[in-house]
């Protein structure tokens, strides 16, 4: 049939390395544009989110200062200039997820060396082609472990799962973290296929840049131990050292601020870490301190974040593992390279999910801590994908076309989610839980870091607030976050409109209406608006039926504070 010859002949030209190279350089590109689209506010791109003024700062903090002095840059005073932590400031965080974020700020910077502009949408750029590198390694992967097939459907499946896809629309740390981890796992299953010395010594490098990214990395060490002393068995000792020794070398050197005062930094690096201010998580229909979190919290939200179809897929590949292995380890069908691979994915998940769960250890801002388990999970999608197919073979063994058609529908499927929550991508529950909408019955988070305050409602603020009054907003997270909502919004820096956190006892002795922005961040959300039933807005943004955000008119009191008069709070529709 002509239809097979040409896959015939897509088969052995993709059977020359340079072929899946292209192939996956170009869905690398691909997924590039796709996100690039949608990262400005003002185009239809996510709300500023909590921590992305934080992250863009201090990486236009970094790029300035290497402008500005060059070699001298790794001056003592310089570096210490530059990495200003405190002890009782901020956490501290290593540089390279910020240098992203720096750089990709300066090519569209008019004032590189002026640290006061900063603009939000020019670092989200950076974000969106690590999106396009993180689908550049899993789709050539899992090109080369599982056919044309089994890559493109887990290239496809990064796409596809709302909230990883929506982190890549956003200048901060969470999917560059993704990348490095799952670029990790990737260079070490193959240095352990090759077993050469020096691919040991690449994968050392880049475990060092996950380093340099996040604690995070530190999670990919046991996985990796396992996986090696499995494969290698006792030839595994100095492959280790290998590995090890050059990533923790990559690390400091990578970071100039250790090497000011390597054992003190490094301390204060990792207490400020762990040791922090509790963050509220909503989880269940009441609120937790981000300690205290029920264990379950990591597996019930990736469980149902996922797409259904994903998950299908996902644990489709984790049973090829243990049913065909031991029939077909020989047959060529199930490499024992792959299943070592395979259960290192798998492995690694588990640690990151299992560390999330111990009691003590926070778990908050939904699924952003563990966020590397969902690329990883894109691996295995690869791997169910391939046995998907080979199900279908068995029962229509002489369609091929009408099996390609059913594995292509079906992934075009997992999709709806991105499009049905485009922009506001971190509010996505899928249809085990009812989507959105039997999420909040059930009690989960609803917009956890503020990006359902889009440019739409904004503009609509923008265009009702009389001229000189100030717009609030509610919950503030962070001392910053209001200043980062107004850089990425052209309309509230047009109509000159100031942007200022709300708080109950502003209105103790308020004596004319006050405007205010709600997103829905349950865990947070301010006393008078946390009741039912929930006051008519007079701009919304929802989806399901469930609403994210809403802009709401907060009228004076109508007694003095200590009356029963005064103590009521009335919040008015303008029509």
């Amino acid at each position: 049939m002509p239809f097979e010859k040409v896959m015939a002949e897509v088969k052995k030209s993709l059977s020359r390395p340079y072929s899946r190279l292209s192939l996956a350089l170009l869905v690398a590109v691909l997924c590039t544009v796709v996100t690039a689209i949608d990262i400005a506010p003002e185009t239809g791109g996510p709300g500023v989110t909590c921590d992305e003024f934080y992250h863009v700062s201090y990486g236009k903090r970094l790029v300035a200062s290497i402008l500005a002095n060059g070699l001298g840059f790794f001056r003592p005073h310089c570096i210490c200039n530059t990495f200003d932590w405190r002890k009782d400031g901020p956490p501290v965080h290593p540089p390279l997820g910020n240098w992203i974020l720096g750089w990709a700020n300066w090519l569209f910077d008019p004032k590189p060396l002026d640290l006061l502009p900063t603009a939000i949408a020019p670092a989200r750029l950076g974000t969106a082609v690590c999106f396009g590198c993180l689908a550049f390694i899993v789709g050539l992967f899992c090109i080369r472990q599982y056919g044309l097939l089994g890559g493109m459907s887990a290239a496809f499946s990064l796409i596809c799962m709302p909230r990883l896809f929506g982190h890549a629309h956003l200048a901060a740390l969470d999917l560059i973290t993704a990348l490095t981890c799952t670029s990790t796992i990737v260079a070490i299953i193959g240095a352990g296929e090759d077993k050469e010395r020096y691919r040991f010594l690449l994968a050392g490098v880049v475990w060092g840049l996950a380093l340099l990214t996040r604690f995070h990395a530190l999670l990919c060490f046991p996985p990796i131990l396992c996986y090696m002393i499995c494969r290698l068995r006792q030839k595994a000792v100095l492959p280790l050292i290998v590995w090890s020794a050059t990533g923790i070398v990559t690390f400091f050197l990578g970071w100039p601020w250790l090497w000011l005062d390597p054992l003190g930094h490094l301390q204060q690096y990792l207490v400020s870490s762990t040791q922090r201010i509790h963050i509220h998580t909503f989880y269940l229909g009441r609120v937790w301190n981000d300690v205290a979190v029920p264990w379950h919290y990591p597996w019930v939200m990736f469980l149902i974040t996922v797409p259904i179809g994903i998950l299908f897929l996902g644990v489709l590949g984790i049973s090829t593992l243990c049913t065909k292995r031991r029939s077909c380890l020989n047959s060529g069908n199930d490499p024992s390279e792959q299943a070592f691979a395979s259960w290192l994915v798998v492995g690694t998940i588990c640690v990151f999910l299992l560390v999330f769960s111990v009691p003590g250890v926070p778990a908050y801002d939904g699924v952003r801590l563990f966020l590397p388990a969902y690329p990883l999970w894109a691996i295995l999608v690869g791997r169910g994908t391939r046995a998907f197919w080979q199900i279908l073979k068995s029962f229509l063994r002489e369609s091929h076309v009408l099996r390609t058609s059913i594995v292509c529908v079906f992934l075009a499927l997992q999709a709806t989610g991105v499009l049905w929550f485009r922009p506001i991508w971190l509010s996505y529950y899928n249809c085990l839980v009812g989507g959105l909408w039997g999420a909040e019955k059930l009690g989960f988070e609803i917009n956890y870091w503020g990006d359902a305050l889009t440019e739409q409602i904004l503009c609509d603020a923008a265009s009702r607030i009389p001229e000189g009054e100030t717009l609030f907003f509610a919950p503030s997270l962070a001392p910053y976050q209001g200043a980062g909502i107004v850089v990425g919004s052209p309309c509230l820096i047009e109509h000159g409109i100031p942007l200022q956190a709300w708080s109950t006892e502003m209105d103790e002795s308020a004596e004319k209406t006050r405007w205010v922005l709600i997103y829905r961040r349950r865990a947070d959300m301010p006393e008078h608006f946390s009741g039912r039933p929930n006051p008519e807005p007079v701009s919304e943004v929802s989806r399901q039926g469930v609403w994210l955000a809403r802009l709401v008119q907060i009228t004076p009191r109508a007694g003095p504070p200590g009356s029963p008069a005064g103590a009521s709070e009335r919040l008015k529709h303008k029509s």
